[in-house]
């Protein structure tokens, strides 16, 4: 079963809910399962649903909304049932909860984390990291993001925002963050909608708000060299994905994620050593990060 898990959390009043909505109605041609806590935060527009079947919103573009009445474990149990009905799996978790324990209750069903998204008011998080009774919630959720969302950056001034995220990088260290306003966040980011490139390797090219590069190469890769361009990656970049070929295996493909700073490489499927299949790689990362050169090298191939 290949049905990625990934969980939105972030403390109440950030915009988790805001993020999900835009997710659904921009899902890429993606079948989603979205689970929430309660149907009427989400005010899904009234034109997308299909039907409604107890606990359960269909939409019109292949997605569904499931409500966490009945617990979690139970949903997750009926979801492995259907994995083949769905893509992509999203949880938005209460705003007190550690969505890092909920990653790990999903990837324990054996759906893969592909990453935990934490949704961060510009306004208030720093107040509310320091009160007395939710600071250390709000502190240990964002210690458990692979990614943060900095959301309502509308409402703060340039300066406050800078400063904002000289905070985080000290609070979350090695934590990769976008700026947002209303949760657009382009949905390849979060979600496995990436179309790994079946071109030879491009410059660096927009990616709406992002700038993204292609690579292709009918060589294997050296893991060796693989784990250094990954461990290499500068913080803007955000999201990547692959499906690659390496030296020391060639009975398998393997499938690389990258969401934030969590990165997973596990075996596809299995394929002759003779198949002609190749390396395809998918970078996204934030204005200036992308040097598809420099990438290009540290790569290397296997001649």
């Amino acid at each position: 079963m290949n049905l990625p898990l990934t969980v939105i959390g972030g403390y109440l009043g950030a915009g988790k809910t805001t993020l999900l909505n835009h997710l659904l109605r921009n899902n890429n041609g993606l079948r989603i399962a979205a689970l929430v806590n309660d149907f009427g935060d989400i005010n899904i527009d009234a034109d997308l649903i299909e039907s409604v079947d107890g606990e359960t919103i269909v939409l019109t573009n292949g997605c569904a909304c499931c409500t966490l009445a009945d617990g979690l474990t139970t949903v997750l149990a009926a979801l492995r049932e259907r994995a083949e009905d769905f893509d992509h799996i999203l949880i938005e978790c209460s705003g007190v909860a550690d969505p890092l324990k909920i990653g790990q209750i999903g990837a324990a069903f054996g759906f893969p984390l592909a990453g935990v998204t934490v949704v961060v008011d510009a306004e208030l998080v720093r107040t509310q990291s320091t009160d007395k009774y939710v600071g250390g919630t709000v502190i240990r959720q964002l210690a458990s993001a692979d990614l943060l969302i900095v959301n309502k950056s509308d409402l703060v001034a340039p300066s406050e925002l800078e400063s904002l995220q000289a905070w985080l990088a000290d609070t979350a260290p090695d934590t990769p963050g976008l700026t947002t306003q209303g949760g657009r966040v382009d949905p390849a980011i979060l979600l496995d909608s990436l179309r790994v490139s079946d071109t030879s390797a491009t410059p660096a090219g927009s990616h709406d708000s992002f700038d993204s590069w292609s690579f292709r190469t009918d060589a294997p890769l050296r893991r060796s060299d693989l784990e250094a361009f990954l461990t290499a990656l500068p913080p803007g970049v955000v999201r990547a994905k692959g499906i690659l070929r390496l030296a020391d295996d060639t009975t398998n493909e393997y499938l690389l994620q990258k969401v934030g700073r969590r990165t997973s490489l596990v075996p596809l499927k299995a394929v002759s050593a003779e198949d002609p299949t190749d390396t395809r790689l998918v970078v996204i990362g934030v204005p200036g990060s992308i040097d598809g050169e420099l990438f290009a090298q540290r790569l290397g191939v296997v001649g």
